[in-house]
Parts: structure tokens; sequence; C-alpha cells
């Protein structure tokens, strides 16, 4: 995380998409999808302080295949 005032950060993070699976509640049956590399994404967040001094995503980037999110 960047503080870039008192109340602005920005915050940068990959995601492997590749281990997170759809599940149908009513069957149970499990939508696995295989690992590309489009399963990693790199997200680009800028959170702000709100007055009562909580942190929220007030912006959000994300890039989908990006090349500095892959082993």
């Amino acid at each position: 995380m960047t503080l870039s005032k008192a109340d602005k950060a920005y915050v940068t993070y990959c995601s492997d998409e590749s281990r997170s699976f759809i599940k149908n509640r009513t069957t149970g049956k499990v939508d696995r999808t295989p690992t590309t590399s489009q399963s990693y994404v790199l997200y680009h967040t800028v959170l702000a302080k709100n007055a009562d001094g909580v942190w929220q995503t007030s912006d959000i980037v994300s890039n989908r295949g990006d090349q500095a999110c892959q082993r």
C-alpha cells in the first residue's frame, strides 16, 4: 500500500483466479475452469478514508492476464 495523503492510498495486488470455482448450490456440482494466462488478474485500487475514518475502495481497475502476476 502506498499512502498518498492522510486520506488516500493506493493498493496493487495480483489474484490467481485459477483456484476459484463456482459451485451450484442446488446440485452441488463444481464448475472447474482450466488454468490459463487469463487466470491471473492485476488489480489497482484507490482507497479513501470516509468521514468516519473508515478506508473504502473508491476506484478499481483490473487487468486480466497481466504478465506481472504470472509465475
